[in-house]
């Protein structure tokens, strides 16, 4: 135990526990995607899916705190190295060093981590909550997420949320294979494509639903 703390006390302990986090939770939104992917086939098909993770009763809330647990330890571990970065090396070189191979999703990673807590906030209070609270608003769950997805605001909060995902994403991913050891230069091009392919597709998915179902005429702004 003593050796394990005094790892996690290190930045490489740190870095190497926000990657495996990371990775978590990307697996998550692989699986919360899939599921969402049931308003394809309509707000019923929805609410059965809904229906099949409340019958897993005392699991579902194990999962949900588990969830939760990750993604506090996750932010909080990527704000303490981003301030010990910032501490470590002075912009003018911090600036001179990155020149060259940062991109967008890299040097906006701290903005687009805020953005997404932001957005989760609105979303498990808009459904989790309201639904754990018994909100007639959410009786009917599937209907409630069509209508909340699709109205302006809502929409503009869903496609900011999923953008800030997919920015997140495309550095995350790299960097969390590269902290866990795919760093030599023969595999670096194939994680940076995977990572950018990952992030694209996340991206779209989560995107094609509320244009789907604008485009469909299910939609609250039809």
């Amino acid at each position: 135990m003593h050796a394990l703390r005094r790892f996690l006390e290190t930045s490489v302990g740190r870095k190497t526990v926000l990657a495996i986090t990371g990775l978590s939770l990307f697996g998550f939104v692989i699986v919360h995607l899939l599921g969402n992917f049931a308003l394809f086939s309509g707000t019923e098909a929805f609410n059965e899916y809904a229906q099949k993770l409340e019958d897993l009763g005392p699991v579902l809330m194990v999962a949900e705190v588990g969830l939760l647990t990750l993604f506090v330890v996750h932010m909080g571990l990527a704000l303490s190295l981003h301030r010990q970065s910032r501490e470590a090396r002075p912009d003018d070189y911090r600036i001179r060093a990155n020149m060259g191979r940062s991109t967008v999703a890299s040097r906006s990673m701290l903005i687009t981590g805020l953005a997404l807590g932001v957005f989760l906030v609105i979303h498990i209070t808009d459904f989790r909550i309201k639904k754990i609270m018994g909100d007639p608003a959410v009786a009917d769950l599937g209907q409630a997420v069509v209508e909340r997805i699709t109205s302006p605001l809502g929409l503009v909060i869903y496609m900011g949320g999923i953008i800030a995902l997919g920015l997140h994403l495309r550095h995350a991913l790299q960097s969390a294979f590269q902290t866990l050891g795919l760093s030599h230069p023969r595999y670096a091009d194939n994680v940076r494509y995977v990572s950018a392919a990952s992030a694209a597709l996340i991206t779209l998915g989560f995107a094609a639903i509320p244009l789907y179902l604008l485009f469909t005429g299910q939609g609250a702004s039809s």
